[in-house]
């Protein structure tokens, strides 16, 4: 089947559209297969003159985690922890709790100020605020032509 096929679906579930790099492969979507990493869950919305991303990482220390900011596109990565006591006392009769390395790559709709850039970390949810600066290389400017 063609990418063109889902596209609309696609930008009802995610009206950032281009903005953000898809959770995983439109043929890993269409066969409901995981990707290869978890990705987690993130809002993303503006709150003034600034643009915050909400992402749920339960039970993830701020050392297991780094986020990056390169041009436009916000990696957060990491890897969470073993699995808990459950395996040393038995075997387990059902495994839903996602073990596995997560990241996780948004396109910023909007220049922002890397300098100015905030993370914490509050009740298994890492909040980024990222100030919004002009973004010089969209604007027009009329050179004269001597």
């Amino acid at each position: 089947m063609s990418k063109e096929r889902f596209f609309h679906l696609r930008m009802i579930n995610n009206p950032l559209g281009a903005f953000e790099e898809s959770r995983r492969s439109d043929e890993e979507a269409m066969k409901g297969g995981a990707a290869e990493t978890e990705t987690p869950l993130v809002d993303i919305y503006e709150q003034g003159e600034a643009v915050v991303i909400e992402a749920d990482l339960p039970g993830i220390e701020p050392a297991q985690m780094a986020v990056r900011l390169m041009d436009d596109q916000v990696t957060i990565e990491g890897r969470r922890g073993q699995r808990g006591e459950g395996q040393e006392a038995g075997n387990y009769l059902r495994m839903e709790r996602c073990f596995e390395d997560f990241r996780r790559v948004i396109r910023l709709p909007f220049a922002v100020d890397p300098q100015k850039a905030e993370a914490s970390y509050r009740q298994g949810v890492l909040i980024l605020r990222f100030p919004k600066i002009e973004d010089r290389r969209k604007r027009a400017i009329k050179i004269e032509i001597k």
